[in-house]
């Protein structure tokens, strides 16, 4: 008996400093998807703080972060290599 009341205050204690402890609202879900959509690769810290989301979900989501990063920085890239030869063209450069 006295071992079972000692876990029930081990279990009363930890329920104690858990009750009221929220997460602090800048990894909060909604907020960690305003992070990803604005910051990109830069929001990835605050994903993987966020105990809002499963690993699985992390994974997943760093992975569609890294491949429009790749996918966009490529795309700029084209796009000035373009505008560079197009003034190269012109003369300008």
């Amino acid at each position: 008996m006295n071992q079972r009341s000692s876990l029930d205050s081990d279990q009363a204690i930890q329920e104690q400093f858990n009750i009221g402890k929220q997460q602090k609202w800048y990894l909060r879900w909604w907020s960690v998807v305003v992070w990803l959509a604005t910051l990109g690769p830069f929001g990835l810290p605050f994903l993987w703080k966020s105990k809002d989301f499963s690993l699985f979900w992390k994974w997943l989501l760093t992975l569609v972060v890294i491949v429009l990063t790749v996918m966009l920085s490529w795309g700029t890239w084209k796009i000035i290599k373009l505008t560079i030869d197009q003034f190269k063209n012109l003369g300008l450069i």
